[in-house]
């Protein structure tokens, strides 16, 4: 069994206890760090805007955590949790009047993963793939984050860029288009770096 799958099976069996709180901090402790860099690289924006994303998906976790169902991998609905919490940030939809008060053992693991996270990302050296990237636009660095970076399914990643859960046949769909836009980024980013 992979560190993931015993993570997924900690989280569900969690979950099935009742023990939310437990599964929010296992969450946090075990994909705390790749969200948050997959959150950076959504926003290319100060540590205290990725902060605020952080936090608003932590609570996002929180509050969501006792509907979830498990349709999805929990790693596919955290991403999916990320994406909406950067797009309601974008939007100026901040946490004002919307806080969840969080435990005290939960926030001390957010804290530590955020400053461990935050120091990895300011000290991470950029490469030219890294300069190639931020000519995409949004939706393709997502893409290729998600599927390069973050090794995600096709079929996780067109329901991460969904707006609302798909049926079969939508979600099939949507994996052909993310394929044939996948080619295409992955053309643009070798014609950019053939360049410089």
């Amino acid at each position: 069994m992979s560190d993931r799958d015993a993570l997924e099976g900690d989280i569900r069996a969690r979950c099935d206890r009742g023990d939310h709180l437990g599964a929010a901090t296992s969450i946090v402790r075990g994909y705390g760090p790749e969200l948050m860099a997959f959150v950076a690289s959504l926003l290319r924006s100060t540590e205290d805007e990725i902060d605020e994303v952080f936090a608003m998906l932590s609570e996002d976790v929180v509050r969501g955590l006792p509907g979830f169902r498990f349709d999805s991998s929990v790693r596919t609905w955290l991403y999916m949790l990320a994406r909406h919490a950067t797009a309601r940030f974008r939007r100026g939809e901040q946490r004002r009047g919307r806080r969840v008060v969080l435990p005290g053992a939960l926030v001390d693991v957010i804290e530590s993963v955020r400053t461990a996270t935050l120091e990895h990302l300011r000290t991470a050296v950029k490469d030219r793939l890294a300069t190639a990237r931020e000519h995409l636009d949004d939706e393709e660095r997502t893409i290729l984050t998600l599927r390069i970076d973050r090794q995600l399914g096709w079929r996780d990643i067109a329901q991460i860029l969904a707006d609302h859960p798909l049926d079969a046949e939508a979600l099939r769909k949507r994996e052909q288009s993310l394929r044939k836009r996948f080619e295409t980024i992955k053309r643009h980013l070798k014609a950019h770096l053939d360049v410089t």
